[in-house]
Order: C-alpha cells, then structure tokens, then sequence
C-alpha cells in the first residue's frame, strides 16, 4: 500500500505529530498526517487531500525526507514522507486524539508508528548535525580570539581546498600554522584531539603544501580543544603520524 506524509516544521524547529485515532489500527500511536495515496494522484496531490482533510489546512509540498516499507500483521507499507509548510489554515483535531508541534528532542517521549522510526532517526540526523555545526562555530570563535590575543595573525578560517578544509591558517614570525579545532561538551568518546586522525592529518599535509607554495615559511599542524569551557592548544600535535599529546598552552 502506497501511504504518503508531511513532515510539517513551524519555522522555530519544532515539527507536527498526530495521535492516531483510538479505534483504528496502531490506536493512540503518533504519526505524520497523511494517508493512502488514491488512483490517479500524485504524491503531492494525495498529501494535500489528506492534510486538508485531516487537519483543515492547506499546505506546500517540499522535498523527499525519506521513505520505507514496513511490514505491519495487516499490512505492508510503503511510506514516503515529504518536507511541508502551511500556506493556509491552523491544524484542527478533525480525525486524530491530539496533535502536538515537538523539537526532534522529545521524539523519545512518544510512542511512534514503527513504520515511521526510519524517517525519525532522519530527522534527529539533522538536528544533531545543526546542532553539532553550532557547536563547532562557536568553538572556532574561541580559537581565534585565544590566537589573536597570543600574537598569531588570522590568515584564513574554514579554508576550502580538493584536498579539504582547514579550520584555521595562522601566521606568527614565520611559522604558517594549520590548525584542526575540535569542540566537544563531553568526553564520553575521548578527547577531542583523538578525532584527528592519519587520514585527515595527510589531508592536512597536503592543503599545507598547496598553500605555501613559495616554502617560505615553516609549516606547523596544531590541534586546538575547546573542551569542557577550556582551550587546550596542543603545537605540533601531528606530522604525518598520530598525535603526540606534547605541548599544551591551558587556557
């Protein structure tokens, strides 16, 4: 059975569930509004019947989040849930119990469709990922304020090249210093300079090469910690091997 959904967002990062009716299949189970997709629709025209339907709203259909098929003892499922807005209207309790707009956080405090624990585990995806890349701007701020004010001058910040990206390029007297920032709030995976491994160290090497073509200037690779609201400026943390863990400015 073809069944499509809305993954409906507000804008302020919360999303819309619908509690299913009590006296249906899967009862009291949350879910994305949506239904069975009729003869002759398309995916977009049968999520717009349903919301309309179900919730009282019109709405405007974005891209593919994701799909699945689940086996259920009544039937199989094919899912396919969709990115929308609300272009019209306020979501009424038309057909469900209760309907809830909740952050990709409080997943964990509703008991979901199980045809829809794929497309959760996506959603969450995204929201750690968001979350992470705040997470790691902030820290890179850190870094370069803790740089300046020990004389290095800023040349580049998230520094593109084939080979990869540099969070920080810096200069003081001669040496040209590359610099991974690793930001972490707990350390339940180690410290955050055990994530720069061999491989991106090799990357490292060679953005280094590209960079300073002329060879002027002495090459260094630091690792800087923002960790647990200290900075710890590991300098020479790698070349072309592991990290040594020697050196340490703790700020």
């Amino acid at each position: 059975m073809e069944v499509v959904a809305a993954y409906i967002t507000d804008g302020t990062g919360r999303f819309l569930i619908c509690q299913r009716p009590k006296n249906k299949a899967r009862g009291l189970f949350w879910e994305f509004a949506g239904g069975k997709i009729e003869d002759g629709e398309t995916p977009q025209q049968a999520l717009a019947r349903e919301c309309r339907e179900e919730l009282g709203i019109e709405i405007e259909t974005g891209g593919l989040l994701g799909e699945v098929t689940h086996r259920y003892p009544d039937a199989c499922v094919h899912l396919s849930v969709y990115r929308a807005t609300i272009t019209a209207g306020t979501p009424q309790l038309l057909e469900h119990e209760a309907l809830r707009w909740i952050y990709p956080s409080e997943i964990k405090y509703y008991s979901f469709c199980p045809a829809d624990t794929k497309i959760l585990n996506i959603i969450a995806g995204e929201h750690d990922g968001k979350r992470n890349k705040k997470l790691g701007d902030k820290g890179e701020k850190r870094a370069v304020r803790y740089l300046k004010k020990q004389g290095y001058k800023i040349l580049e910040r998230n520094y593109k090249d084939p080979f990869g990206e540099a969070d920080i390029i810096a200069l003081r007297g001669d040496v040209l210093v590359f610099c991974e920032v690793k930001t972490r709030l707990f350390d339940s995976y180690g410290a955050p300079s055990e994530a720069v491994g061999p491989a991106k160290q090799r990357r490292y090497a060679q953005i280094a090469q590209r960079y300073d073509q002329s060879g002027e200037h002495i090459l260094r690779f630091d690792v800087i910690e923002v960790f647990k609201g200290k900075i710890n400026h590991i300098e020479n943390a790698f070349e072309g091997g592991g990290i040594d863990g020697k050196g340490g400015a703790r700020q």
